[in-house]
């Protein structure tokens, strides 16, 4: 589900208490936003980066960050329900925006590592991930960074880590047109060279009826070697993340002190 045009052409690249500088895919263009998604400055990276000094000084780092990250054709809006559930826990969160039908898993585990390595890193980082944004964390593991100290738990929601049969039947040249250089890495197979993550991780897959799958990615093709938690719920793949069971239990994954 692509919601609209727009919000598949801006990449966060910095992030502070909710303002985000972003940066266009396929202009030397950056921007501003505050936390209610409102521009501020147009321009440069400079000038924006220039403008976020001045509108938002630097603060201490949460004790406990959750960075979300949405899936293939969605934007950071798909996140606002699992959102709020975590910071009515008390977690504070960055949620963020990539122009996932626009590039490659690549390129976009790169720019989010750029906005991490530009970040005061808080004593614990998790991340919540609906879809491909599971595999572009996979993707980000790769990296040797100041930030992997400080890597705690991942939650991934109906993640294809074990590729996707139903994209490998449907690929074709008129689908990646519109789904993009991911879609076709996720056809080809690329999920499972990625890394594993060596923190605790939980997955929660979708499954309508009893048929095994969410309508695009298997309940088996989301399971990774020594995962932490396994669940089920019964959701369609583009609304997972929203299931009640499923909010519950990431908040209860991410919150807790010890894994039950």
């Amino acid at each position: 589900m692509i919601p609209h045009p727009g919000g598949q052409l801006w990449a966060d690249v910095r992030w502070r208490n909710g303002w985000r500088v972003q940066t266009h895919s396929e202009f030397p263009l950056s921007r501003l936003l505050d936390p209610s998604d409102r521009a501020h400055t147009h321009g440069s990276i400079e000038a924006c980066e220039g403008a976020l000094a001045k509108l938002v000084p630097p603060t201490p780092p949460p004790e406990h960050l959750v960075v979300l990250l949405h899936g293939l054709g969605r934007t950071r809006r798909s996140m606002r329900k699992v959102d709020r559930a975590l910071a009515g826990a008390g977690l504070s969160t960055a949620r963020l925006d990539y122009p996932s039908t626009r590039d490659t898993i690549d390129n976009h585990a790169h720019r989010v590592g750029q906005l991490l390595n530009h970040m005061a890193m808080p004593s614990r980082l998790s991340f919540v991930t609906h879809s491909l944004g599971g595999l572009v964390v996979r993707k980000l593991l790769e990296q040797d960074a100041p930030w992997r100290e400080s890597l705690f738990r991942i939650v991934m929601f109906a993640p294809p880590n074990q590729a996707a049969s139903l994209a490998r039947t449907l690929d074709n040249a008129a689908l990646r047109l519109v789904m993009g250089p991911s879609f076709k890495q996720i056809a080809g197979g690329i999920p499972q060279s990625l890394p594993v993550p060596e923190v605790p991780t939980s997955i929660v897959a979708g499954e309508i009826g009893n048929t095994g799958t969410d309508g695009l990615v298997t309940v088996a093709e989301t399971k990774l070697d020594g995962m932490a938690a396994h669940h089920v719920v019964p959701a369609v793949h583009t609304f997972v993340m929203n299931h009640p069971e499923a909010i519950l239990r990431t908040v209860s994954f991410l919150a807790s002190p010890d894994l039950a």
